[in-house]
């Protein structure tokens, strides 16, 4: 029942106590009036009820309004003093100017008396405001966690910041523990184990039995599980929280594989492993941990690759061991069957290599041209003429196979590439140095053939084939057996197998670096074909210039700490000609004592670059971000450059020291 209802209800019993009550007195009064006054009195009766139930429904239901709150209600300061939840109030410099108790409990706590916001907890007003903290950010207040909401008001001093405090420790002690106990999955391969099973049976065996107890120790040590599930390949699981010491101690598993050896020679077992540090099912984490097992092999084994799915770069581990140079002729075989039908659906063909290509860069391109124009297809190669190549490069375009050839894309535009065309990248894997980087876009399929360390697993561009062999000693090998493969004895004439075994002597040194079975092979093929190693030699004589531009780099060499020799030209002279400073090591490394054990490709990747481990390079240029840097690089010179260097191998002497 409302309120008017009742008030309406109340008055009417009222008046009509008071006309019966009139009429009983004048009952015993004995002067009862008339019919007339009767009706008369009624009307009124009637005429008053009717005129208080309008009042009473017209007023009775409006009460007076007031901004003024009843002095017994609490103002929302004293609502905030007594909160249970931590408050503070800042301006907007963050400076603390208010607190309830709650707050100074947490404070006290955490042993911290200061009163201001950032230096409490390195958390500012301006950034607490921001759209992605809306929903709270984060902070650490002594051992306890809170998540900070902030909500600005204006007021006459200035916008003030009332901030709430939650403490969500739990929540984090109960995150920390899920994610301690994330699983990791882990592929491990003793490399190159199908070799060692061929011919060395006995011995591997025994060497396998040794490294099978190395892992399993390995596995306990980590209260983990692993299991071969093929000749030298093994599955791997433990838990997240391991792997920060893994990190720190940078996977001693790899030495200690290494200590292992068979045959006469003492080979070394050597281990590759890939890592998979995610989330998501275990079939994501073991599809990602595999890719990681296939990075690690392109890039030539004996290291650890970790892959994340947090969009962080791939990590790298060990990786100090030279490639045991295992190219053959199986793996060139396999290689032509899966580019050849390639090949023939393309409509076109490209074939590009690397900025300033050098002699290997040319020969590798011109082996891959020489074959796909044996299938009818029509063939440009993109690789810009330098003072590298000028002699091989003027010779194979006045060839008539090659003549049409060669195309200037500073000159011209991409008019040549159709979109069904094939696109070839030689002697090289990384896209910051390729000859025309744009090129991939305009192609449907690319095919990678490459002979240093990968530098990444996965392409802005569609990869068909990626041929990665860091065994090998140069991109020529790989093409001159897959030459050999392709076309019978007789095909290849004496100048394009002088171009090819030139290629190999640079990579190689004249045959006294990084050769392997698959090396004197390839020189065999190439000698049968024709080849004449003085002919191909005569590539690479000096002018009387660049000769002397040779000595006076040699004549800055320096030592730095133990091991390292600096030869650096000066900012009116620099060595900028890749061939030159080339030439310049390996002159440097016939030194006493020289005897290339340093891993330069680990060193030079920290600068951007890469290569092989005792061969390797970088290229310096404002605006490039390197790992030894803090920021893009200024205006590049000489001191620049060589203090660059000297930091990238302090890098290695402070992990020496870890």
């Amino acid at each position: 029942m409302s309120k008017i209802t009742k008030l309406v209800m109340i008055y009417c019993i009222i008046c009509s106590v008071l006309f019966i009550g009139a009429f009983t007195l004048l009952s015993y009064a004995d002067s009862l009036p008339n019919i007339g006054a009767v009706i008369v009195i009624t009307l009124i009766y009637c005429a008053l009820i009717a005129l208080g139930c309008f009042l009473i429904v017209r007023f009775g239901g409006a009460a007076p309004v007031s901004n003024t709150p009843p002095k017994s209600a609490k103002s929302i300061s004293h609502l905030l003093a007594e909160m249970k939840t931590p408050v503070a109030m800042t301006d907007d410099s963050g400076k603390i100017v208010w607190y309830n108790i709650a707050f100074s409990e947490i404070t006290e706590k955490a042993n911290r008396k200061e009163n201001d916001l950032n230096k409490l907890c390195g958390l500012s007003v301006k950034t607490l405001l921001d759209r992605e903290h809306e929903s709270g950010a984060d902070v650490k207040l002594g051992d306890d966690s809170y998540r900070v909401f902030g909500y600005p008001q204006a007021g006459k001093n200035g916008r003030t910041v009332t901030t709430f405090w939650f403490d969500i420790s739990n929540e984090e002690k109960y995150k920390t523990q899920l994610e301690s106990e994330r699983l990791i999955v882990a592929y491990v391969i003793i490399d190159m184990a199908d070799n060692f099973l061929s011919g060395m049976q006995e011995q591997y065996s025994e060497a396998a039995a040794s490294v099978t107890k190395l892992l399993k120790g390995w596995a306990d040590s980590l209260k983990g599980h692993i299991r071969e599930y093929d000749n030298g390949k093994y599955i791997m699981m433990f838990y997240a929280d391991k792997l920060p010491s893994m990190r720190r101690a940078a996977f001693p598993v790899l030495s200690d594989a290494k200590k292992i050896t068979f045959g006469d020679d003492a080979i070394p077992m050597t281990l590759s492993i890939g890592i998979a540090d995610c989330g998501g099912t275990v079939a994501d984490k073991c599809a990602l941990a595999s890719s990681a097992m296939s990075f690690a092999l392109q890039r030539g084994g004996d290291q650890v690759v970790i892959k994340n799915d947090r969009g962080t770069k791939d990590e790298f581990y060990g990786g100090l061991s030279k490639h045991d140079p295992q190219l053959t002729g199986l793996n060139a075989r396999r290689l032509m069957l899966q580019a050849t039908p390639l090949i023939k659906k393309a409509g076109s063909v490209l074939i590009m290599g690397h900025k300033n290509a050098d002699f290997d860069c040319l020969a590798s391109c011109m082996g891959i041209a020489k074959i796909c124009l044996s299938l009818g297809k029509k063939t440009t190669v993109v690789v810009k003429d330098n003072k590298n190549i000028t002699r091989p490069y003027a010779k194979l375009k006045a060839m008539p196979d090659y003549k049409d050839c060669f195309y200037d894309f500073e000159r011209d535009d991409f008019d040549v590439i159709e979109h069904d065309s094939l696109l070839f990248i030689m002697d090289v894997n990384n896209p910051a140095i390729f000859e025309y980087p744009e090129m991939t876009k305009h192609v449907s399929s690319v095919i990678i053939i490459d002979h240093h360390r990968m530098f990444s697993s996965s392409y802005p561009f569609d990869v068909k084939i990626q041929y990665i062999e860091p065994s090998a000693s140069s991109a020529s090998e790989v093409v001159a057996q897959m030459l050999e493969q392709f076309f019978p004895s007789g095909v290849l004439t004496p100048d394009e197998a002088n171009l090819l075994l030139a290629g190999i002597q640079l990579d190689t040194n004249n045959f006294t670096r990084d050769c392997g079975a698959g090396t004197y092979a390839a020189a065999q093929y190439l000698r049968r074909e024709g080849a004449d190693a003085s002919e191909a030699s005569s590539y690479f004589s000096l002018d009387k210039k660049t000769f002397m531009q040779e000595l006076k780099l040699e004549s800055t060499m320096r030592m730095y700490k133990d091991g390292y020799a600096i030869c650096a030209g000066d900012d009116a002279s620099p060595a900028s000609d890749p061939a030159t400073a080339a030439r310049v090591a390996e002159t440097v490394l016939k030194l006493d004592g020289s005897d290339g054990s340093i891993n330069v490709q680990i060193i030079l990747e920290r600068l951007g670059g890469g290569g092989h481990h005792s061969n390797a390079g970088t290229q310096l240029t404002a605006g490039k971000t390197v790992a030894v840097y803090d920021g893009p690089l200024p205006r590049v010179n000489s001191a620049l450059a060589v203090k660059l260097l000297e930091k990238a191998i302090d890098a290695d002497f402070k992990k020496d020291e870890k």
